[in-house]
């Protein structure tokens, strides 16, 4: 699976609604296709979101699937608006390409396993887990791994991994047969 997004702006809509079609893109992400249209005359996509389709790609759309695109919503729609601003005439063509940069690496960002986790990301889930604590979460590491969708064991390794990286205290040892006995009197 291919975790770089690619987005294709289509300002007149897609090629069977050419010329007439509302201004679309359609981002590649994740094994997916997921196709954002926008109301028409809305070229820099700075409307409200008209249509959102999820669409199967090398990947089929089962709730694992489905539970990867919600939570980053927010993130393809920046990506989206990115790609069509690309065509619209704020800004220098130099400016709009950076904006459509910035929203492809936060992508990138949370697009998972590949080149390894960003320390950022462990700076976020090391924040998270804090705030957990502080909270009085009785269940901090299970409690994150639910907002993350995932496994108790993978967001126990990005706490290790936050902690690896100085982001969190080392813990303590909390079995009694690893404590350092103290000298008898």
């Amino acid at each position: 699976m291919v975790d770089e997004p690619n987005a294709t702006a289509y300002p007149r809509g897609l090629e069977d609604e050419f010329p007439d079609g509302p201004p679309t893109v359609a981002v590649t992400h994740r094994g997916c296709l997921l196709v954002l249209r926008f109301a028409p005359g809305d070229f820099g996509g700075e409307g409200h979101v008209q249509e959102l389709r999820l669409l199967p790609g090398a990947e089929t759309l089962g709730p694992r699937v489905l539970r990867g695109f919600a939570p980053q919503a927010e993130l393809y729609l920046a990506f989206a608006r990115a790609a069509m601003r690309v065509f619209g005439p704020e800004g220098t063509p130099e400016t709009r390409r950076d904006d459509l940069r910035g929203a492809a690496q936060a992508l990138r960002e949370i697009a998972g396993p590949g080149k390894g986790l960003s320390d950022e990301f462990y700076r976020t889930i090391a924040m998270q887990y804090t705030a957990l604590v502080a909270g009085g979460e009785p269940h901090p590491v299970k409690a994150l791994g639910a907002s993350h969708h995932v496994t108790i064991s993978a967001a126990s390794r990005w706490i290790k991994g936050a902690r690896d990286r100085d982001f969190l205290p080392k813990q303590e040892p909390t079995n009694a047969r690893l404590r350092t006995p103290s000298p008898s009197t």
